[in-house]
């Protein structure tokens, strides 16, 4: 845990002087020989944790309660995974059979549009006249409507000689724009229709007509949508909380993993979690257990009349409706997941929604390790680089380390000094050294005040002619809780202090 690393990087290094008092700390036996004041440090929890670069953030709950947060990505979606499907529901091409026809709209099975607005989208014709008098043709799509009229086309064509090419008419050059164009279905569909005249009224066929449409662009619809899975996204959420792990146990009484959701389809949905588990340290890959997991998370959405408008709503995974608080005692490095989205999940027809061009929705993820739990034997370490080159000879070289401690944590050290092979040349300590004593509690897991404890260590010069060009220092840390009650659970507060004092005295 960074807290304690944060002393003992000052036990490793040993080097520099904070304007600490010594005498506060100094035995009155000592000889008069060099005194050097090391660390003299009081700080906050909330201080300490903050100064972590492996966290999200940290923020304070009641009763100071302090929670390490750690975020995953923002995992977005867009109405373009929708209104795709939409506007490739038509072919490019059509080519028109009958002065009546349906165009062949392909929608995902069980979507019924009852109204869709659109921004863009081009229209172009292309027909020939076989008969031998001039005709008039009356083109119309009476589903596609702006300002109340359907959009239609007048064409005249001259009469067809009887051989060579016959007379023709066609837009494509300049085709025309859907831009603002409401689009009705009747009986779930757009029909084309179209009417052709003699000078005498005769009603006659065309030849070789073709419809192109292409470039659709929607920026409203309304309807049933259909009960159809989208698929989502996958994120992981890192936790760095235990990358210095050894071995031990972690208990964190009451972790969190909350789901932000927030919706702007006007569409009945509900994510369904089709991963999420648990990585360790240890290797192994744990799958969260809920039934939440099963039925899935409904997405709060706008109803018909709030279009525009997102909805906003957020679920929790704890300990009373899922397993998590035995995964993330098991030393997790990740959190995985990954959430699909099921639109009318409850599949009623008769209810009707809407999305937009500008519709979404997003998940965010959010793992939350109060400092409220326990811990055994939870062992960490880490290497810090340090430098006594400057130092030739010394006659001993003692360290007096005094802790005050108000967290019920206490702490067990050893250090090896490493040389630039990595081969051990001493320790620090004879054993596995207690420097922080932790706190007493009350039943509720509160400290009750605060303990201290004072620490000696000391090289003489054929000891610390071993060390002297070590480079690096191997800092084995061992965190406990109460180990005479190792089932009882403890808090670590945003106000409780740790005092450390650390001075060295040198005979050259």
């Amino acid at each position: 845990m960074r807290l304690i690393h944060y002393v003992l990087i000052a036990l490793s290094i040993g080097l520099c002087s904070c304007g600490a008092d010594l005498t506060e700390i100094e035995d009155p036996n000592y000889d008069p020989v060099f005194a050097i004041p090391l660390v003299n440090s009081n700080t906050s929890i909330k201080k300490l944790v903050e100064g972590s670069e492996d966290l999200t953030s940290v923020i304070v709950g009641g009763n100071g309660q302090l929670h390490f947060l750690y975020r995953g990505d923002v995992l977005t979606r867009t109405s373009d995974q929708i209104f795709g499907q939409l506007t490739s529901a038509l072919p490019p091409l059509v080519p028109i059979t009958s002065k009546n026809m349906p165009l062949p709209l392909a929608l995902p099975n069980g979507v019924k549009l009852k109204k869709v607005e659109l921004k863009a989208g081009d229209f172009s014709y292309y027909l020939e006249n076989p008969n031998t008098e001039p005709i008039k043709v009356k083109l119309t799509l009476p589903e596609l409507t702006k300002g109340g009229q359907a959009m239609t086309f007048n064409i005249d064509l001259p009469a067809y000689s009887g051989s060579g090419a016959r007379p023709s008419a066609s837009n494509q050059v300049s085709p025309a724009s859907f831009e603002g164009y409401t689009f009705v279905p009747k009986n779930d569909s757009l029909y084309i229709k179209y009417e052709a005249t003699t000078a005498s009224g005769r009603s006659v066929n065309v030849a070789l007509f073709v419809v192109r449409i292409v470039n659709l662009k929607f920026s409203y619809a309304e309807g049933f949508f259909g009960s159809l899975l989208y698929e989502g996204g996958k994120d992981t959420v890192s936790i760095d909380f235990f990358k210095n792990y050894i071995q031990g146990n972690i208990y964190f009484a009451d972790p969190k993993v909350s789901f932000f959701l927030e919706n702007s389809f006007g569409v009945p949905s509900r994510s369904i979690v089709k991963d999420f588990r648990v990585f360790t340290v240890g290797g192994k890959v744990l799958p969260v257990q809920s039934p939440i997991i099963r039925t899935g998370i409904d997405f709060p959405y706008p109803r018909i009349n709030e279009v525009g408008q997102a909805k906003r709503d957020t679920f929790v995974f704890d300990k009373s409706n899922s397993n998590l608080d035995v995964l993330l005692g098991s030393g997790p490095t990740a959190v995985a997941y990954d959430v699909d989205a099921f639109t009318n999940p409850e599949g009623n027809t008769g209810q009707s929604g809407f999305i937009t061009d500008k519709s979404y929705y997003k998940v965010q993820v959010e793992v939350d390790l109060p400092l409220y739990g326990r811990a055994a034997n939870f062992i960490s370490e880490q290497i810090y680089g340090i430098d006594f080159s400057a130092f030739k000879r010394v006659e001993n070289l003692e360290f007096k380390i005094v802790a005050e401690n108000e967290t019920p944590i206490e702490a067990r050290v050893q250090g090896y000094f490493l040389d630039e092979a990595g081969k051990t040349l001493d320790s620090l300590f004879s054993g596995k050294q207690l420097v922080l004593k932790g706190a007493t509690t009350n039943a509720q897991g509160f400290p009750t005040g605060n303990v201290s404890q004072t620490t000696f260590t000391s090289f003489n010069d054929a000891r610390f002619q071993k060390i002297r060009l070590s480079t690096r220092m191997k800092l084995s840390l061992i965190l406990s809780t109460d180990i005479a009650n190792p089932d009882k659970v403890v808090r670590l507060l945003a106000q409780q202090q740790i005092k450390v004092r650390i001075g060295a005295k040198v005979g050259l």
